[in-house]
């Protein structure tokens, strides 16, 4: 219960922090399922071009095949850029959180009671308010990147499969939780 508690007001904290750049997250959020909705539509082109390449009546219409490789490059540019994009945004809202962190570590450290102070290494306080605040950068950082497309890459896959085949998303959709569940007792 504790351990619970402690992770809420943590992120709460956290959120707090963030909140100050919400059209940066936004943008960031908006990136993510831009690019993850062009890479997972890549591979619908390709099988658009296999069809054209295994028609089965021994004609392959390259023109119709190159225009598809053609738009597959022009995807993958689009998705660079935008990823390019996405992780300066990610950036700027990590360092604009730190930078807030650290001011407000800052300003309580000005406000502690010098008997606190005579009574900890100077080197731990510096190291909490720089070590510790680094590696929440670089845990804030990853989880922007990783988590907004982790969770839009899943939800636009189970998209796609039903809009493909809705039988087959039915089983996906069904049987990934049965097999974590088996995993995890594993």
């Amino acid at each position: 219960m504790k351990k619970s508690k402690f992770k809420s007001s943590t992120i709460k904290q956290v959120l707090h922090y963030i909140r100050n750049y919400k059209l940066l997250l936004f943008l960031s959020i908006l990136f993510a399922t831009v690019t993850v909705a062009l890479s997972l539509y890549i591979p619908i082109i390709v099988g658009q071009a296999i069809d054209l390449l295994a028609n089965g009546q021994g004609k392959i219409d390259l023109d119709k095949v190159l225009v598809l490789l053609g738009n597959i490059g022009i995807i993958a540019i689009i998705i660079a850029l935008l990823q390019w994009i996405m992780n300066n945004i990610n950036n700027k809202i990590t360092y604009n959180v730190v930078r807030d962190v650290r001011n407000d570590a800052f300003e309580k450290i000005e406000r502690l009671p010098l008997k606190y102070i005579d009574s900890h290494s100077h080197g731990e306080i510096v190291s909490k308010v720089i070590a510790d605040v680094d590696q929440f950068a670089d845990g804030l950082l990853m989880g922007f990147t990783q988590l907004f497309t982790g969770v839009v890459t899943i939800l636009g896959t189970i998209v796609f499969l039903i809009l493909i085949n809705f039988k087959i998303a039915l089983v996906v959709v069904l049987l990934t939780p049965l097999s974590l569940f088996i995993a995890n007792f594993i």
